[in-house]
């Protein structure tokens, strides 16, 4: 609890920090997020990760919800649900913050400990005047402790996202 309270402080202070670029998040669609990346990166065994996110276009201050699949190559799979916050750092340079709660599969790999996970972590993207962006990801997933066994995993990702429009307004 006590990491989670200057991490919430820093994303409180880089949202006034965008607030002064409302413009350039008011209207951006929603997006097909495809990406691909090293599983369980911080540890010996590493695997392959593909991951699909849906990006809502609607927002509340900012704040957007996602729902996504991912999947590694020792079978494990994760179905997600949470919320992510577009911070505009540029006109082209935006960090894409998230936190999200879902169901994981082990498959054959790691064990998380639970079948209840949570995701946080963040991307940084360039966005292009078309607004697709490309960019890298870096989130943590773990159960928060609510098992006994908690190891949490790290990845990385090379994402690129597709504007959609507003398919669900």
């Amino acid at each position: 609890m006590r990491r989670l309270i200057p991490a919430l402080a820093v994303a409180a202070l880089a949202l006034c920090a965008g607030s002064a670029k409302a413009d350039l998040v008011a209207s951006e669609p929603a997006l097909l997020t495809l990406g691909v990346g090293g599983y369980n990166v911080l540890h010996q065994d590493k695997d392959a990760v593909f991951r699909g996110e849906y990006r809502f276009g609607t927002s509340f201050l900012y704040i957007r919800p996602i729902v996504g699949i991912e999947a590694n190559t020792s079978g494990g799979t994760y179905d997600y649900f949470g919320f992510g916050a577009n911070i505009p750092v540029t006109q082209h340079i935006v960090i894409f913050p998230s936190a999200a709660f879902g169901y994981w599969s082990r498959g054959d790999g790691k064990n998380l400990g639970a079948h209840e996970e949570f995701r946080t972590g963040a991307e940084v993207a360039w966005r292009f005047d078309d607004d697709s962006r490309i960019g890298v990801t870096f989130h943590h997933i773990s159960n928060a402790g609510i098992t006994q066994r908690n190891p949490g995993v790290e990845e990385a990702l090379l994402e690129y996202s597709i504007p959609l429009g507003n398919m669900f307004p």
